[in-house]
């Protein structure tokens, strides 16, 4: 799975190029890798596909100088095949990212950290779209706002409904998505499944939100 491109275009840093003004620090951040618990993802009925490392080389302008910041990322994925119709797919998916906090002379250059969660779902929902065609998640709505529990943290998450192709066919999905900060780092979990599983599989994909590790 692709997901280089995904995340750096869709949780990456928002770099504010400078001119050509000579750089004068660089800065190096990296996230501690995070991931949903094996025992939840076992009762949930997911599997671990994927953790990788994303690493983004970017310039950005913080305090009138140019710096040079490299950041390390992580994302970890997982699948579940579900029933549709009288088809069996992999059509559920989850994703634990972690993004570090990026604050140079007092300014946050990391979005994950206050966008609203429709812009991170928008965002998030980039990670999520592997088992469809590519890029075909649209028409996200905003269903509601739960409270829920990430890393002991309480926080919103959000629901919505939006519509994907597969084999050519719209398909409905619905779009989970929290986040919180944690030693110097964001995490961001998402999850994606049909719509119309949506009784069982929510349940699955609050254990796993409520199952996350992050670090040693």
């Amino acid at each position: 799975m692709q997901r280089r491109t995904l995340i750096t275009g869709a949780l990456g840093l928002t770099a504010g190029l400078a001119g050509c003004a000579a750089t004068q620090e660089e800065f190096e951040f990296e996230a501690e890798p995070a991931a949903f618990d094996d025992a939840a993802v076992n009762e949930a009925g997911y599997e671990r596909v994927q953790q990788q490392d994303i690493v983004v080389d970017r310039s950005v302008e913080a305090g009138g100088t140019e710096r040079d910041v490299t950041v390390t990322n992580y994302a970890t994925a997982y699948s579940r095949e579900v029933s549709v119709g009288d088809q069996t797919r992999p059509l559920a998916s989850a994703v634990v990212f972690s993004t570090p906090s990026i604050s140079i002379v007092g300014q946050e250059f990391n979005p994950a950290a206050s966008e609203n969660l429709l812009d991170l779902v928008a965002r998030a929902s980039d990670q999520l779209d592997d088992r469809f065609e590519a890029g075909s998640i649209r028409d996200i709505t905003k269903v509601e706002e739960r409270d829920t529990t990430v890393l002991e943290t309480e926080t919103t998450m959000g629901v919505f409904d939006a519509v994907a192709e597969t084999d050519g066919r719209e398909l409905t999905l619905r779009l989970l998505v929290a986040r919180v900060q944690r030693d110097g780092d964001i995490i961001v979990v998402g999850a994606a499944y049909p719509q119309q599983l949506v009784e069982e599989e929510r349940s699955r994909a609050e254990t796993l939100f409520g199952n996350v590790e992050h670090g040693a």
